[in-house]
């Protein structure tokens, strides 16, 4: 009998509350998926979705109070994380767990030369001399295109978008198991933007490292992600390749993502974006959490369970039309799509 292979990383049914001002904040309900080392994996969705919410749970960094951990679990090769002691966690963190935060302005310590803030993790990480770890540190200071004679500077002697290059240096330096990436290509033009997508992906294929890529930009997951989770009012509501995706997007929200972003093969005056704002975190709508803003809603999405299910492949959606559809793929050998029908 074949023994079933473990993930590397697996979230499994994570569900994470704020409490603010007496109220309970539903940031994140019932969330699972898995991540095979080297792959890609895309957290797309609106701000407020509940994405860096998932990302600092798998690192456990959530200001606790007011977050906290109400159930499931987060497995690094089959260990719960959410079981471990602080001790462990923190020779996970910035070794095998490393992650690049979305605002440089407040993940630098104003007051610590930059050199010496990635020196620091080195050091405690690769039990190497201070010296060896001040040599790594400039030299992946290069790396993201900083002169490495920068290396005593201080934060405040930076632009915006070489603070994040040096966000990005701290989290690689240490090389990685799974590397959590919020926007990082924000604060970045699109020359340096492309360089640094060329540098994760150079260490994803030279080191196997497992990547969450947490972005609003569409074209970022077409270029870097192989898996796509698509996240709203902290659920997915679809999840599957990015070819599942980007070729039959199913859900209402998934298919308003894509039809609010240019096309130049469409002669069109005016994009369409999706109607109405994200429901009040604290006040979730019943049933489908996306119905007062969709289209197609009925009653049944308006007071029904609606569940994640597959529609084909490794294509989930939730959403009842989807379901309805019955959507059937037919895969090659090779794990190619060689057919996508859609059955009324």
């Amino acid at each position: 009998m074949t023994e079933k292979k473990v993930p590397f990383i697996e979230v499994k049914n994570l569900v994470v509350h704020y409490t603010s001002e007496g109220r309970e904040i539903h940031a994140v309900n019932d969330v699972s998926f898995s991540l095979e080392k080297g792959r890609t994996l895309g957290l797309v969705g609106e701000t407020g979705a509940g994405k860096t919410t998932i990302a600092k749970s798998i690192l456990r960094i959530l200001p606790e109070p007011p977050a906290h951990v109400d159930g499931g679990e987060i497995c690094l090769e089959g260990k719960n994380l959410l079981e471990l002691h602080n001790d462990e966690m923190r020779k996970i963190r910035g070794k095998r767990i490393s992650m690049i935060f979305q605002d440089p302005m407040t993940a630098l310590n104003p007051v610590m030369r930059i050199g010496n803030q990635i020196a620091e993790g080195i050091e405690l990480h690769e039990k190497c001399s201070r010296k060896e770890a001040e040599a790594k540190a400039a030299a992946m200071l290069e790396m993201v295109g900083i002169p490495g004679t920068r290396f005593r500077d201080y934060p405040h002697q930076f632009s915006g978008g070489m603070k994040q290059r040096v966000i990005i240096a701290m989290a690689l330096a240490c090389s990685p198991d799974l590397l959590l990436a919020d926007e990082p290509t924000t604060a970045l033009d699109v020359t340096i933007q492309a360089q640094v997508l060329d540098i994760i992906k150079t260490l994803q294929q030279r080191l196997q490292t497992a990547m969450i890529m947490i972005t609003h930009d569409l074209g970022i997951v077409a270029e870097v992600c192989d898996e796509v989770a698509v996240i709203y009012a902290g659920e997915i509501v679809e999840y599957g390749s990015k070819e599942e995706i980007f070729d039959h997007p199913s859900h209402p929200y998934t298919i308003g993502l894509f039809g609010s972003l240019p096309d130049i093969n469409s002669d069109v005056e005016r994009l369409s974006p999706i109607a109405g704002m994200p429901p009040d975190p604290g006040n979730l709508p019943e049933g489908c959490s996306f119905s007062p803003r969709c289209p197609y809603a009925s009653d049944k999405c308006r007071k029904g369970d609606v569940k994640l299910i597959n529609i084909g492949g490794t294509h989930n959606c939730r959403c009842i039309r989807a379901a309805a559809a019955e959507y059937k793929t037919a895969f090659s050998d090779g794990g190619q799509k060689k057919t996508a029908e859609k059955e009324a």
